[in-house]
């Protein structure tokens, strides 16, 4: 974590400290959902978050996927709906974009995704720009916003997702009122939970059905819940209690 007191030109009138929310929160510069720690007011009252990529956003930057220097904004310069290159989601906030007459748009936070994941048993997950096979939540290799959208993927190419459509697996449950603010299980979602089908939410490579097939999906649902991690942050019971059960199913 880093500095635990900073002032930002965002919300200058107060510190921000740095905190491990116990609730998901919106941050107030993206306008993203978050989970894990982040800058939020020094006054409760204010309900004013940053993600720490947002607090942190250095004035450019740059990502093995862009080939020129990235410049920061606190708002897209152009002013028409925009959408991120890497997760596929609405740019209503803070952005980099590239120097091209046509600029791509990247969210602070996607440009710090891991280029790395483990999700045990020696599965391997690497961040790359386009996909090698179609993505097996929407089963395109677009997302629906017709961006290309970056994806993890096993190796080998065995599971393969759009950050996209995984940022929205959880933003639609969430929507939806599944769970409270904070974090817990909505009582009037229970039974919509426990008779929740994640083969619905999440296709098999090969589409095989089988208990091989069972085994290949806990796999799949392990691999999700990673990629939840490295894009919304240290998972908190509404992602846990979501995972438990599509385990459970």
């Amino acid at each position: 974590m880093g500095v635990t007191r900073i002032k930002h030109p965002s919300h200058g009138q107060h510190y921000l400290l740095l905190k491990l929310p116990h609730e998901p929160y919106w941050c107030n510069g993206c306008m993203g959902l978050g989970f894990g720690p982040c800058y939020e007011c020094e006054h409760e009252a204010c309900g004013f978050y940053l993600h720490e990529e947002c607090a942190n956003a250095a004035p450019s930057t740059s990502h093995p996927f862009s080939k020129c220097s990235l410049k920061f904004h606190y708002n897209a310069p152009q002013g028409d709906a925009r959408y991120c290159d890497a997760c596929g989601e609405d740019v209503s906030g803070f952005v980099y974009q590239c120097s091209h007459k046509h600029p791509h748009d990247y969210h602070p936070r996607c440009l710090k995704l891991p280029r790395t994941l483990t999700a045990g048993d020696g599965l391997i997950l690497q961040l790359r720009k386009e996909l090698p096979s179609k993505c097996l939540r929407c089963g395109r290799r677009e997302t629906s916003n017709r961006i290309q959208g970056w994806c993890y993927v096993s190796s080998p190419d065995r599971y393969c997702y759009h950050i996209a459509c995984v940022k929205e697996m959880i933003l639609e449950k969430w929507r939806k009122g599944y769970f409270t603010p904070d974090g817990n299980v909505n009582e009037a979602n229970n039974l919509a939970l426990q008779t929740f089908n994640p083969s619905r939410e999440i296709a098999l490579p090969g589409g095989r059905s089988s208990s091989k097939a069972t085994q290949i999906w806990r796999k799949a649902a392990t691999v999700i819940m990673v990629i939840i991690s490295a894009l919304f942050g240290e998972p908190s019971a509404l992602i846990s209690v979501l995972v438990q059960y599509w385990l459970s199913s």
